[in-house]
């Protein structure tokens, strides 16, 4: 975990512009990738680009100081991008090494670093960055198993809080309506208005029913046409025809610039009445002020979803959200103490091997001494049986100082398992005896 670090810039440190500037271009060969990787001195590299962040996770084979990491990486995008990827000033970026770089890659990927916290795209975009560097072969090593730990723990805060689970977008609400409400009624859906609100509610539509036929109505017909236009499942009628003599409706998103309510009680009751029996009319009015008038909530088999209930269901939503983040920053805490542990026992393999080979190599230089002299009049029998209580008092043996060197890494730092392991080398090699 020492040798991680991350260089970064997000919508928290830099403008939007500065974010263009610093991303890779969406034609940059993923062979670059590679180069870059080289050029700035990495063994693993992830590039992960969004909309809000453009961010480098490595790996280096040693430890890499701040000053001429940036100094490197800056040279490297510029050379292979022709000048075309621009970071911003060093005080702009943030550079996260060890624990921290990889408590930062948790963060991220599980939306708790993100401008909309519990958002759920942030984890795909990773899984896609992680892929990429993955078939460019830019990882395989402990990078690649840090970010599979990062997908575990983005997956415990989606399933086991409740950070994901309410939406804090209009947007996100609007689109839950629609699509719970449509999953259960097939009448057509209805849009008063054709500004780019009511565009919107026609992509959400989309998005929940592809082939579901929508009514667009609106004052000024042209643009209801072009806003029906290029969807084959997309009429209009005009808006007063469509209060007057609505058409058969289970869904009427209203969100035009009206100043006074477009449906009244009746209104409401004449679109009620429409539907098949059993089926229940759902309004969602985006307008301000409202299109709908409020008593028709009151209706049965009626459900009115206002822009302002949706807006305090929103604010308490993200309450709630917040309220959870204590409890997914103890996860990404424990997170971290998994991957540490299995890092641990990684690094300590090749410890192991040695001082099992070389503990093994003065065994069985004792055992075949001692079989030759003292122990010559022994039966093969006998013979076995002392080879096999040196075989077992070897692997007992090595468990000692492998329990001492994983309590120093632990407390300390991993790079004492590779002083160890080049002090256990030294200038003989594992096993030999000193030279006289």
């Amino acid at each position: 975990m020492d040798y991680i670090g991350v260089v970064g810039a997000s919508y928290r440190t830099v403008h939007v512009d500065q974010l263009a500037a610093a991303s890779l271009p969406a034609e940059f060969p993923r062979e670059n990738l590679v180069e870059l990787a080289r050029l700035a001195g990495f063994s693993e590299l992830v590039y992960l680009g969004t909309c809000n962040r453009v961010e480098f996770y490595f790996r280096g084979e040693t430890r890499i100081h701040t000053n001429p990491l940036l100094f490197h990486l800056r040279r490297s995008l510029a050379d292979l991008t022709d000048g075309a990827c621009q970071l911003p000033g060093d005080d702009e970026l943030y550079v996260h090494f060890g624990r921290s770089a990889v408590r930062h890659l948790f963060r991220v990927t599980s939306a708790l670093d993100s401008m909309m916290v519990g958002e759920a795209q942030i984890a795909g975009q990773a899984k896609e960055a992680h892929e990429i560097a993955h078939q460019s072969g830019l990882l395989g090593g402990i990078l690649d198993q840090t970010f599979h730990e990062a997908f575990h723990l983005a997956k415990r805060v989606r399933t086991e809080t409740e950070l994901t689970r309410r939406p804090v977008s209009l947007i996100t609400l609007v689109e839950r309506s629609l699509r719970e409400h449509l999953e259960v009624n097939r009448s057509p859906v209805l849009i008063f208005g054709a500004g780019e609100m009511a565009r919107q509610s026609l992509r959400l539509v989309r998005t929940a029913d592809p082939d579901r036929s929508v009514i667009v109505a609106n004052r000024t017909p042209e643009r209801a046409e072009e806003m029906a236009s290029g969807d084959p499942h997309t009429t209009t009628m005009p808006l007063a025809e469509a209060i007057s003599d609505p058409p058969v409706t289970g869904t009427v998103v209203a969100v035009t610039s009206s100043r006074g309510a477009l449906l009244d009680r009746e209104d409401v009751v004449n679109l009620r009445d429409r539907l098949p029996d059993g089926e229940e009319l759902l309004l969602i009015d985006l307008a301000m002020p409202p299109n709908i008038a409020p008593e028709a909530g009151a209706l049965a088999r009626v459900s009115v979803h206002g822009i302002e209930e949706m807006r305090e269901e929103a604010e308490v939503n993200r309450k709630r959200r917040l309220q959870e983040m204590d409890r997914c920053e103890k996860l990404v805490d424990y997170q971290l103490e998994i991957l540490r542990r299995h890092l641990l026992d990684r690094a300590l393999s090749p410890a192991a091997r040695s001082l099992n080979q070389s503990f093994q190599e003065m065994a069985d230089r004792a055992v075949k001494h001692s079989l030759g002299k003292d122990l010559a009049h022994l039966e093969v029998a006998d013979r076995e049986a002392v080879e096999r209580m040196a075989e077992g008092l070897v692997k007992r043996l090595v468990q000692v100082p492998l329990k001492g060197l994983k309590s120093a890494a632990w407390h300390h730092s991993s790079a004492v398992i590779d002083g160890f392991l080049k002090g256990l080398e030294g200038e003989n090699g594992p096993g030999e005896e000193p030279k006289k």
